[in-house]
């Protein structure tokens, strides 16, 4: 079975640069129909929450490979929750009619959740790709090959 996990935290990631690039440069947002953008904003929340929930159960099937670090799964995984809960504050406040906030409030959140979320990324990417976590599909550790016969 193909793991779904790095599927979906891709796409969200790209998402969540798209409605993170709409806040901090405003034209560009304008460029969409409010109806694409607010489907981009829901879809970012949506992939962030289906990634959340296959990285952790995931990271519940492999806990039976031996990990270097125990704590860098935990980091992981509170990196992407307090992202993926950050931009659900930040959406909801923009909908259920909480005082509006000012754009400097609004941008510092969105950069705040943005830095998050990529930062989970970068401690998924070293889990993957430097502790070998879950990568059987990757091609095994070898001695570098000569080029000289």
């Amino acid at each position: 079975m193909t793991p779904i996990h790095p599927f979906l935290i891709h796409f969200a990631l790209s998402l969540a640069l798209l409605t993170a690039t709409g806040e901090f440069f405003p034209g560009l947002r304008d460029r969409f129909p409010p109806t694409a953008w607010r489907l981009a904003e829901i879809g970012t929340l949506l992939f962030l929450f289906l990634a959340v929930l296959t990285g952790w159960h995931a990271l519940e099937t492999l806990s039976q490979q031996d990990i270097k670090d125990p704590n860098q799964a935990f980091l992981h995984r509170l990196l992407a929750m307090a992202g993926t809960t950050t931009y659900a504050l930040f959406w909801l406040s923009a909908r259920k009619g909480i005082p509006a906030l000012s754009k400097g409030s609004r941008r510092l959140i969105v950069l705040f959740g943005l830095l998050l979320i990529l930062s989970a990324a970068a401690v998924g990417g070293h889990l993957v790709y430097d502790d070998r976590l879950g990568t059987d599909f990757m091609t095994p550790l070898a001695p570098p090959v000569s080029t000289h016969p």
